[in-house]
């Protein structure tokens, strides 16, 4: 015999009146175990061979594109028959507005999809449809309700292809003593979904809440459970939107989708290079492109920098898009390698567009963006900077860089100024433009002196 508590999900052989973990009072309910028989087991379930399992086409199931190639993109391909993805973000990020979005055109295939809200009701998603143009279709089923057994009654009465659940939170168990969005709720419901969806064979998107630290809210079991977990990251007030994978049982978790949002929605970003470069940005000091990769994407960005005399006895350091303990490093090696000094300057850091790097391979770029503007010096805009800089000052190679100049050359770059040892590597092909310009230098010293003509 145990006993749970039903707001954080501490469990004790006997009951307490108060939670040691959490505090609450009067939280903890009795535990049923769960015998094993019959009813656990899965008749007519025979174990299948690898060839078996060819023939049938079972091996990665039916995929349902979602109408979104970055959607797609991060699913590895689209929606997988019987999985359970789970959805986070922000509050107001877009969540309910992708996912409608995806249900919409799910159902202009003729799929049916069942779109599960238990936190708003049918004319608030009514309200919701109109804004973003969605047309009336009859294999599109809406659902207001935050009892389980009310949306398991939905879907054998639909028996859709999609079920959207929004949100995972706000829904109750078939038991009705746990709290909604406790911890012992979320497991319970978790499991559920889980056996729904694989039962049934039917694609299960869950909405999931987040904490002040960013992850998701509620227990661990909720992300190991579940096949997919997508992150929806952005600022309210900056239109780019990216859709990060972290965890993917059917594609890789490097991909990143960019989308836009729109007063009609969430769209695809076509063209990510072209958003985040200004084409008549002003010929100003403080400003380099790099080139970010973004999976097996890459993106030409803008690292900008502003260094002002500081009038405070500990200066600012601000960074935007690159980790500000990345931004002090870089800083010291600078000094420490250069003439050039920042300890009685504010800096600020920026990578244009809200776009974070996640890599190394944008600290050459932000080098010289920094010493740009210190010095009051402009740099070229047809030059991109790609390398990492080591504690020794070093110009260390950066992954990827044959599709990087490639993608720089698509939008009329010609030159690139990166880590000597590609020039060195007699035995390496490159593959990009013959009329790019490949620059190198072995140290970041070296390379500031020459190309900002630093004495």
């Amino acid at each position: 015999m145990a006993y749970l508590c039903v707001n954080c999900g501490y469990s004790t052989p006997g009951w307490l009146g108060r939670c040691p973990q959490c505090g609450e009072w009067n939280s903890f309910l009795e535990e049923k175990p769960t015998t094993p028989g019959k009813k656990n087991s899965a008749p007519g379930q025979d174990p299948l061979s690898l060839q078996e399992i060819e023939e049938k086409n079972l091996a990665e199931g039916k995929r349902l594109t979602t109408g979104f190639m970055e959607v797609d993109r991060v699913l590895g391909g689209g929606i997988v028959e019987g999985s359970l993805v789970l959805l986070s973000g922000d509050p107001g990020i877009g969540k309910s507005t992708l996912l409608l979005k995806v249900a919409y055109y799910l159902s202009q295939k003729g799929e049916k999809v069942l779109y599960v809200s238990s936190e708003e009701s049918l004319y608030q998603l009514y309200i919701r449809i109109k804004r973003l143009i969605i047309p009336q279709i009859p294999s599109l089923f809406l659902l207001s309700t935050s009892s389980f057994e009310e949306l398991e009654n939905g879907v054998k009465k639909v028996n859709p292809s999609l079920v959207v659940v929004d949100s995972i939170q706000n829904m109750l168990p078939s038991r009705g003593e746990f709290l909604p969005g406790g911890v012992a709720a979320v497991r319970d419901l978790s499991l559920k979904f889980m056996e729904m969806a694989k039962r049934k064979n039917i694609a299960l998107f869950i909405v999931g809440h987040v904490t002040k630290e960013g992850t998701v809210a509620g227990p661990r079991t909720l992300e190991h459970l579940v096949d997919v977990v997508l992150y929806l990251e952005g600022e309210p007030q900056n239109p780019l939107r990216i859709l990060r994978g972290t965890k993917n049982r059917f594609g890789s978790t490097q991909e990143v989708g960019l989308m836009e949002m729109r007063e009609e929605g969430l769209f695809d970003l076509i063209d990510p290079s072209h958003y985040f470069v200004a084409e008549d940005q002003l010929n100003g000091s403080g400003t380099a492109r790099t080139v970010l990769a973004q999976g097996k994407r890459s993106v030409v960005v803008e690292v900008q920098s502003l260094v002002n005399p500081s009038y405070l006895g500990f200066p600012r350091r601000v960074s935007l898009g690159i980790d500000l303990n990345r931004l002090h490093l870089l800083l010291a090696v600078v000094e420490k390698t250069s003439r050039v000094k920042f300890f009685k300057s504010d800096v600020y850091l920026s990578i244009v567009g809200g776009i974070k790097a996640e890599e190394t391979a944008s600290d050459l770029a932000a080098c010289f963006s920094l010493v740009s503007s210190r010095v009051d010096r402009p740099l070229d805009k047809g030059t991109i900077f790609l390398g990492e800089v080591g504690l020794g000052g070093e110009l260390r190679p950066v992954p990827l860089l044959d599709s990087r100049i490639q993608e720089a050359s698509r939008i009329g770059i010609k030159r690139v100024v990166t880590s000597s040892y590609f020039l060195q590597d007699k035995k390496r092909k490159h593959h990009f433009p013959a009329e790019i310009q490949l620059i190198g230098y072995p140290t970041i010293q070296s390379a500031l002196k020459q190309e900002l003509d630093l004495g």
